[in-house]
């Protein structure tokens, strides 16, 4: 009988619900005082990098090293933090980005830009906050080098604004 009462004891931990989120008001409360934090949050890039593979929100394979041939693409996954959300009539809730562009040499001489490079948009009928930014640019012909490409995010729903700035090299 007292070889059963570890058993017993095992099981009845297996079956405990855990310390704190015992029903979905406390989760609930928890979300709100996320949703403040996130409010209160100037708009910025949790995260920003240069990747070789994005599948989808944290699921991305890094680039090993900033080094990019001649006529290889830049892709940046990048996370962004407190952005604003636009209420529709419909109940759903825009969010998003448009970019502008620049590359800098080692100088920080601007050697290249576009104003309205990247528009990323979506509607939603919650206000998403994992929301992943894909970025590819092409620098065809570029001479080797050392460079900083910028992108400067504006916020689709406020007037707040955040930098992507990443250093590279193109190689010989």
């Amino acid at each position: 009988m007292n070889r059963l009462l570890p058993v017993a004891f095992a099981a009845a931990l297996l079956f405990a619900m855990p310390a704190g989120a015992q029903d979905l008001s406390a989760l609930t409360q928890a979300e709100a005082q996320v949703t403040a934090a996130w409010d209160a949050m100037p708009l910025t890039f949790r995260k920003a990098l240069f990747a070789s593979r994005i599948d989808a929100f944290g699921v991305y394979e890094e680039k090993q090293g900033s080094v990019f041939s001649a006529d290889e693409p830049l892709v940046v996954y990048a996370e962004p933090v407190g952005y604003g959300y636009t209420a529709n009539a419909d109940g759903t809730y825009d969010f998003g980005f448009n970019f502008d562009l620049v590359v800098k040499n080692d100088a920080g001489e601007i050697m290249s830009g576009k104003d309205g490079f990247a528009s990323t948009v979506l509607t939603s009928k919650v206000q998403n906050r994992e929301f992943l930014v894909t970025l590819t640019l092409t620098l065809s012909g570029a001479s080797p080098g050392n460079y900083v490409v910028e992108y400067l995010a504006h916020d689709v729903a406020s007037d707040e604004t955040a930098t992507i700035s990443l250093p590279f090299t193109i190689a010989d």
